[in-house]
């Protein structure tokens, strides 16, 4: 946990750029002369600009100094994975229930709006789901399916929350520990029903396919508290879900 003294050069920092004192691409002042114009510790700057760079806001370039970012807000948000990589079971599920309004949502754009091409991507991925012989695969084209469907909604921000609130190494815990045929089967058949509503531009129908998906993991999750005390190597099977 950062100090009052960090925080504060954090807030001063933040707000010559909501300010447009400094923007994107600019660089900082040296340290020494940064800290005296704002009234800040050496110490205080140099954690502050630690931080920001963590959060994507600053960059420090080697033997070059400290340059604002160009503040991609999808960018900044990805440093959000980490959380849910590491959070425990409760605070999955919490995760999950967000994934599940936004899947939902994006579901329903897609149904909506979906172009041919977003449909023939969405058939094209589902088919190498149908081929896929190895568990990789499957883990793959199922992230694969659920980012063509946020992709239609045009909306960057939005389809890099769905993957972080999705996050990889979260999917595939999850995936490893619930591998068995029927849930492979159930994966396949889960997706063409939402694919079938997508291509039938049916909204509510797509929703509900969707509903049934995701929240069959979330489900899971609830029944096996436990599951990230369990081994995580892969099993060797064709056949897994999320």
């Amino acid at each position: 946990m950062s100090s009052p003294k960090v925080d504060l050069a954090i807030s001063l920092v933040q707000d010559l750029i909501r300010t447009g004192k400094i923007k994107p691409g600019d660089r900082l002042p040296n340290e020494a002369e940064f800290s005296t114009q704002l009234g800040v510790s050496r110490n205080s700057l140099r954690e502050a600009v630690r931080a920001m760079s963590a959060m994507k806001i600053l960059e420090a370039r080697q033997g070059d100094g400290t340059y604002v970012s160009g503040l991609d807000p999808t960018q900044m948000i990805e440093t959000l994975r980490f959380a849910v990589d590491v959070s425990g079971p409760e605070a999955v599920l919490w995760f999950l229930e967000i994934r599940i309004m936004m899947e939902l949502h994006t579901t329903a754009i897609a149904a909506a709006r979906r172009t041919k091409s977003d449909l023939d991507r969405l058939k094209q991925c589902h088919q190498a789901m149908l081929n896929a012989e190895d568990t990789g695969t499957l883990l793959k084209k199922d992230s694969e399916f659920h980012h063509i469907i946020a992709e239609t909604t045009q909306n960057p921000i939005m389809v890099s929350l769905l993957n972080v609130v999705s996050a990889p190494a979260l999917r595939a815990r999850i995936w490893r520990n619930r591998m068995t045929d029927s849930a492979t089967n159930n994966l396949r058949i889960e997706h063409e029903a939402v694919l079938n509503c997508i291509e039938a531009q049916d909204v509510e129908g797509a929703k509900y396919a969707m509903y049934t998906h995701v929240s069959g993991v979330q489900s899971w999750v609830k029944a096996h508290p436990d599951f990230f005390s369990l081994d995580e190597e892969p099993v060797e099977t064709t056949d897994q879900n999320t």
